[in-house]
């Protein structure tokens, strides 16, 4: 692996590195990190699986809905429609008649 790796050739460790100069440094081992990077991807062919192994696919099946789950539909659905109507029932008419008395 390590005879993979270009030599480095980068300029010696200096006292004093200029701005410039790091941001050379910085654009190079950057050019370095993509070329391995795309040195290191290995595309993947259909031929490379092995032969009587099928190529796994992802089926979506639509299925109807049973009974329970539109009855369970149903039930929600009126459970929210009945107790939103409670709720405005009750701000509406039984909030409004509460009267607080001090003595």
């Amino acid at each position: 692996m390590e005879e993979q790796i270009p030599a480095s050739n980068f300029p010696p460790a200096q006292q004093g590195i200029t701005p410039e100069q790091l941001e050379q440094l910085k654009a190079r081992a950057r050019e370095a990190a993509i070329m391995q990077t795309y040195q290191q991807q290995v595309p993947v062919a259909p031929t490379m699986f092995p032969p009587g192994n099928p190529r796994q696919e992802v089926v979506y099946v639509k299925r109807q809905l049973t009974v329970a789950e539109i009855g369970l539909m149903l039930l929600l659905s009126c459970g929210i429609v009945f107790g939103i109507q409670l709720v405005v029932n009750f701000a509406v008419n039984t909030l409004p008649r509460i009267e607080i008395k001090m003595k």
